[in-house]
């Protein structure tokens, strides 16, 4: 995966995030709308099979980037989870088909 900053300012940064389709961009956005400082966070998809998707946030104080840095650590953590948790529950092998 690459990241290219379209826009990086203090509190406002758009990301290309090149190879991805809408789960990552999306997951990203629901964790950090849930930041109080955040004013408005989306992503756009200028097209759904040849464009990459790109991330916006903009913030009141807090530094828009570091935000969007502690989402991912943030997601990274309940993947890791969910991926423990199948593993407890006995679904580590494959599914026989």
């Amino acid at each position: 995966m690459k990241l290219n900053f379209l826009a990086k300012e203090t509190h406002y940064v758009e990301i290309e995030i090149v190879g991805e389709d809408h789960s990552l961009p999306n997951a990203l956005r629901e964790i950090i709308l849930q930041d109080d400082d955040v004013e408005f966070a989306a992503y756009k998809m200028p097209h759904p099979q040849i464009a990459n998707p790109i991330l916006i946030v903009r913030t009141k104080s807090k530094n828009a980037l570091a935000v969007v840095k502690s989402a991912a650590k943030e997601l990274a953590k309940r993947a890791k989870e969910l991926k423990e948790e199948f593993e407890t529950s006995g679904h580590k092998k494959k599914a026989k088909q």
